[in-house]
């Protein structure tokens, strides 16, 4: 009996230590990630981003995407380095639309044909609310044209998800790279219930806003839009932009009219004409 009781002892331990094992494993990737030096091209960027009113401690280096989190976005580290190559030059067309961090945005001509598309694990049950998010955006300017394409080559965002019940985050957008394109990937976090409603497609409507190269209303790192109320007055509004960190469903639905804002409209015309 005590030989029976000594084995399991040294089993269960063996396990445990295992366990311990697994996650000192798990711990010193994350210490590695950590330490994982920059490039000099995304110190470049965080720099930039750091004058244009971003605080470095919001900014962590996510470099499986290569870029910087901050909230439900990710910033690339290309940034910078491709705002200094894609400068547009005086009286052109591209230089009106240059509020993205001050520099470079997407330019018209590449926004008129945004084509997306959905990965197999994005649930099906939220593509409705997807696919209205790009309706209400394809009619927000003749210079913005969101269609599916079922050719992931040919897509210029890709539609995912990710699971981590741990994070605030229900999505999360890319930003455009400041080399003229939309920012490359969107994705949901399905450890959250998205119901697949019209609050579902507001929260779509917000992150394709990022991929447009659009931050959040309510803060004050990046600028703001000439024209529109300050992140102080969309502080205190749920419906003054659905571009606030925060979304709220407001007046959107699944239908016309669209439930822009008024900065919300300001912010579209500024960046991609009416």
């Amino acid at each position: 009996m005590l030989t029976h009781k000594f084995k399991l002892s040294i089993f269960l331990a063996t396990i445990l230590l295992c366990v311990s094992c697994q996650n000192d494993g798990l711990d010193q990737e994350g210490l590695n990630q950590e330490k994982q030096s920059l490039s000099k091209e995304a110190t470049a960027t965080l720099n930039y981003l750091i004058e244009k009113g971003f605080f470095e401690v919001d900014l962590l280096p996510d470099f499986k995407d290569e870029g910087f989190m901050h909230g439900d976005i990710v910033i690339p580290f290309a940034l910078k380095g491709n705002i200094d190559k894609n400068s547009p030059k005086k009286g052109n067309v591209q230089e009106k639309n240059q509020w993205y961090y001050n520099g470079n945005g997407v330019y018209y001509n590449n926004s008129r044909n945004i084509r997306y598309y959905i990965e197999s694990s994005f649930p099906t049950n939220l593509e409705y609310a997807l696919s209205w998010a790009a309706y209400h955006w394809s009619i927000s300017s003749a210079n913005i044209n969101f269609s599916r394409t079922y050719n992931r080559s040919s897509a210029d965002i890709l539609i995912g998800t990710w699971y981590n019940s741990n994070e605030v985050a229900w999505a999360r957008a890319a930003l455009p790279d400041g080399g003229g394109n939309v920012g490359s990937w969107m994705r949901v976090n399905t450890a959250k219930n998205h119901a697949g409603g019209e609050s579902t497609m507001a929260l779509l409507i917000h992150e394709f806003g990022h991929n447009l190269g659009y931050l959040h209303s309510d803060q004050y790192g990046g600028g703001q839009i000439p024209g529109t109320n300050g992140p102080s007055y969309h502080q205190n509004n749920n419906c003054g932009s659905v571009m606030k960190s925060a979304v709220y469903t407001c007046n959107w639905r699944f239908s016309t009219p669209s439930g822009w804002s008024s900065d919300d409209r300001t912010s579209i015309t500024w960046a991609y004409g009416n």
